[in-house]
């Protein structure tokens, strides 16, 4: 499959520079293993599929580069990197300590809040599962939980928190653990919804407990081996 088509095999149609047109197809490629891990991507061939320069690929690469996503290492080209278990583990615990954290300052600064901070990530998710898109899904809760950590007013964290969801997201959608089907049984907007709505009700502690009991819902349902790595008690 060539890494600039969507699961459906349609071609990803973005707006803006050609090397953010790269970047985002390669990121998905990666992302849902259409590129293994070791495997090269060669410069050259990515500029033939998109007709751009090779500078404009090398563009494209250097950001996926500083995701963590590929490793350049000079004449031996670009490969694409892993997370492995190990490393997918310590992800998940340093996220949760940081998610803890923003249920809490968003519990206290709930009256301050605008939920319109949140409605458009919301609706985009609605989109992304009508059509189906598990990687779109995958990009928009990111976008969800950084937000939420702005609103906390925690925005150094932001970044931190897509890192970790990242390649947390890379170790789960690359699964064969599970079947998919789920995935058209619950909507991943009306999932965030409902977190949405308990992270303001009751105590600052049961908001964090509702934070909690999401992440390790996703896990269970998505990687099964990666919440028994983590351990049941650190939820």
């Amino acid at each position: 499959m060539s890494a600039m088509t969507n699961p459906s095999d349609k071609p990803i149609s973005l707006g803006g520079k050609k090397s953010d047109l790269a970047y985002a197809a390669l990121k998905r490629a990666i992302m849902l293993r259409q590129f293994e891990p070791g495997q090269q991507i060669r410069e050259q061939a990515v500029a033939s599929e998109f007709e751009c320069s090779q500078s404009t690929v090398r563009e494209a690469l250097i950001n996926l580069s500083k995701d963590g996503l590929v490793k350049r290492t000079g004449y031996h080209g670009t490969h694409v990197t892993d997370t492995t278990l190990e490393e997918a583990t310590a992800l998940v615990r340093v996220r949760l300590t940081i998610e803890r954290c923003v249920a809490a300052q968003l519990h206290i600064r709930r009256n301050e809040l605008d939920p319109a901070q949140v409605n458009e990530i919301l609706g985009a998710m609605d989109t992304a599962h009508a059509a189906g898109d598990l990687f779109r899904c995958s990009e928009l809760d990111r976008d969800f939980h950084a937000q939420l950590a702005t609103m906390a007013g925690m925005e150094q964290l932001s970044p931190v928190l897509q890192r970790c969801a990242l390649h947390i997201h890379r170790f789960t959608l690359g699964s064969v653990e599970v079947p998919r089907h789920f995935f058209q049984e619950s909507g991943v907007g009306d999932e965030h919804r409902v977190l949405y709505e308990l992270l303001f009700q009751g105590t600052a502690q049961q908001s964090e407990s509702a934070i909690t009991q999401h992440l390790a819902d996703v896990l269970q349902r998505w990687a099964p081996s990666l919440y028994a790595a983590v351990g049941a008690d650190q939820f």
